[in-house]
């Protein structure tokens, strides 16, 4: 098998979970796509250097490393309202409105609360990955996954960590 086609298999078969995390992070879907294209891209560039190794970590480490990066760098530019005109909906649509909470909720960490939250339980990485992946102590991890929990359990009505790591196991975070 050549490299390009080793590659090829290794963007399709970790895309979803790779646009899935760019999601957690940015909260935006073009947002999302546009980083982890530009993560896989970047990956691309050191392919024959990590597919010996891990190429997901170093993946996930360009992921945030991006996103972190590329939010002290860009304007976020114009966002809509945040409260859209009142509709009846039917019980049938909780999931959907777990998933709007969720979403305005991590909108509120700051952007490494956000990351160590979400790296910590929905992704379920060791708090030793995640401060490799964010350049931080294991403290600092540790600080910014209870002030997020912390905030989360303000804003939401679940109020620990394993209901969290469920809400994203079923798809909502």
């Amino acid at each position: 098998m050549r490299v390009d086609d080793d590659f090829d298999a290794f963007v399709r078969a970790r895309w979803t979970a790779t646009a899935r995390l760019a999601y957690a992070l940015t909260l935006d879907h073009q947002q999302a796509e546009d980083l982890a294209q530009e993560a896989f891209t970047k990956l691309w560039f050191h392919w024959r250097k990590v597919v010996a190794g891990s190429p997901e970590a170093y993946l996930r480490k360009i992921v945030t490393t991006k996103y972190l990066s590329g939010r002290r760098r860009r304007w976020i530019g114009e966002r809509p309202t945040g409260t859209p005109p009142e509709r009846a909906v039917d019980a049938s649509t909780a999931q959907v409105d777990e998933r709007v909470a969720l979403r305005a909720a991590m909108s509120r960490l700051s952007p490494r609360q956000r990351a160590a939250v979400y790296l910590r339980y929905a992704e379920d990485l060791s708090e030793q990955t995640v401060a490799e992946l964010l350049g931080c102590s294991v403290g600092t991890v540790k600080q910014h996954t209870r002030r997020g929990l912390g905030t989360l359990r303000t804003d939401l009505t679940f109020t620990t960590a394993d209901e969290l790591a469920d809400l994203a196991t079923r798809g909502i975070a």
